[in-house]
């Protein structure tokens, strides 16, 4: 049914279009099953695997180089979303408080599904499933702090050296220092076991349930997956660094970020009417990794900045950048600053466009 949807060999800069091609996937495959058939066990059985694998590839793909993509990812940019989610996903509960409005006797559902008067399974088994969710995520929630307490001292400490040897010839960045702290391999592995949290979770209330309980169950999760707002619907105003920093606000998040949101108002973006001339740089010995978000905020800091595009190349250059400015001053002093700056362990390779050979 998911044809090659989950499949192990995507290049990380496709992974966005990974959640798009899920999104869609949900609203034309699985949602189906539930209003155009009757309910069945391998109806049931085929969307409760294509949960799971969606869970085990984005597990996959998540190494210490890709993992606050995946806490963060760029299709969680509504700020009424990201209360409902926990390290980088739906959060588990509301897989409980789902089935829990279901088993309301005053609602009806037919309109979610082809039967009515579903019965739900008794309280206990739910309040057990419910106790499991609230061990697992106290728990996951103190390890991811003192992750993250460990993470900011190491930050800390790159920060203050960067900033002694540099001081003088080149800006020292955020995404720099903290792309020199090892130490992401730790919320790799609590990123896998929330996923496995939310597997065990959809998995248990399904067994507990009756054929039809974890059809009516399953199709109210595809509904809610779907209804998000995947890649596609990003607004330009919402750069990268804001839609972390959203996640980060949230009290169950593994940061307490602490800056005012940005002031959109002053803020030029970068789809806006294309001057007579732009002003051009080349940003080689990119990693296969980077992607054109990444690439992106690296930029943000310069007004000026109108497009940003990634670019597959031969030969010993793969991948390369391109960055379009307004402003020419602007150009030569983002080449000064940025040139040799590391951007996922490597340094970036930068010059005028009319001079390179990349």
């Amino acid at each position: 049914m998911s044809g090659d949807l989950f499949r192990r060999n995507r290049p990380f800069n496709q992974l966005d279009g990974f959640y798009t091609e899920w999104s869609e996937h949900l609203t034309k495959n699985c949602i189906p099953l539930f209003r155009d058939f009757p309910p069945s066990v391998a109806n049931n059985g085929a969307v409760v695997s294509d949960l799971i694998s969606y869970y085990d590839t984005i597990d996959h793909y998540a190494n210490k180089h890709t993992i606050f993509y995946f806490l963060f990812p760029s299709w969680h940019v509504n700020s009424l979303e990201t209360s409902i989610l926990f390290l980088g996903d739906i959060h588990p509960h509301l897989f409980i408080t789902l089935i829990q409005s279901f088993r309301d006797p005053s609602r009806n559902h037919s309109h979610l599904a082809a039967w009515k008067h579903v019965a739900f399974p008794l309280n206990h088994y739910i309040d057990d499933i419910k106790n499991e969710v609230n061990s697992s995520v106290f728990r996951l929630l103190g390890e991811m702090r003192e992750a993250q307490e460990r993470f900011n001292q190491r930050f800390s400490d790159n920060w203050v050296s960067s900033f002694h040897s540099q001081r003088g010839r080149q800006s020292v960045t955020v995404m720099d220092t903290a792309a020199s702290v090892t130490l992401c391999e730790e919320f790799v592995r609590i990123f896998r076991e929330a996923n496995q949290l939310r597997k065990n979770t959809i998995s248990n209330i399904v067994e507990v349930s009756n054929v039809n309980q974890a059809a009516l169950f399953l199709e109210g999760v595809c509904e809610f997956l779907a209804g998000f707002k995947h890649q596609l619907q990003v607004s330009p105003y919402y750069p990268l660094a804001y839609q972390q920093m959203m996640q980060q606000q949230q009290p169950y998040g593994p940061f307490q970020a602490q800056f005012p949101p940005p002031n959109y108002s002053t803020v030029q973006p970068m789809t806006q009417h294309r001057p007579d001339r732009l002003h051009d740089i080349l940003v080689g010995n990119l990693d296969l990794n980077v992607t054109r978000d990444m690439l992106q905020q690296v930029f943000r800091r310069y007004p000026s900045v109108r497009e940003v595009n990634i670019h597959n190349g031969t030969g010993r250059n793969q991948k390369y950048g391109s960055v379009s400015f307004a402003d020419e001053s602007e150009t030569r002093r983002a080449i000064h600053e940025m040139n040799g700056s590391m951007l996922l362990n490597r340094p970036m390779d930068i010059r005028p466009a009319a001079l390179s050979n990349i």
